[in-house]
């Protein structure tokens, strides 16, 4: 399930910035690899760390990878610009279309 656990003997970016163990049963470590610690610090600090491990413990596996996705990407768009992220993220889908 850890694939970056089990690859490097370094704990993920979650139980990194939180100063916490990484177990092989860390919801984060598939989703938050230690080489990219600021996409978990940007989610930890819009959503909370508490509630991104409830949102991925109640998607089945299959759905977690784009939830993660669309975390970080809201996340980031929230702390770039916290009055205009909608607005952002409109224009970036019209952009897709």
């Amino acid at each position: 399930m850890s694939s970056s656990l089990s690859l490097s003997n370094s704990p993920c970016a979650a139980c990194k910035i939180q100063r916490r163990k990484c177990t092989q049963e860390c919801v984060f470590a598939p989703y938050f690899p230690p080489d990219n610690p600021q996409r978990f610090a940007y989610v930890h600090k819009v959503f909370g760390a508490s509630n991104v491990a409830k949102l991925l413990n109640e998607l089945n596996t299959a759905q977690r990878e784009d939830a993660v996705k669309s975390l970080a990407y809201e996340a980031e768009a929230r702390l770039r610009d916290p009055v205009y992220e909608a607005v952002e993220s409109g224009h970036h889908w019209v952009a897709l279309e």
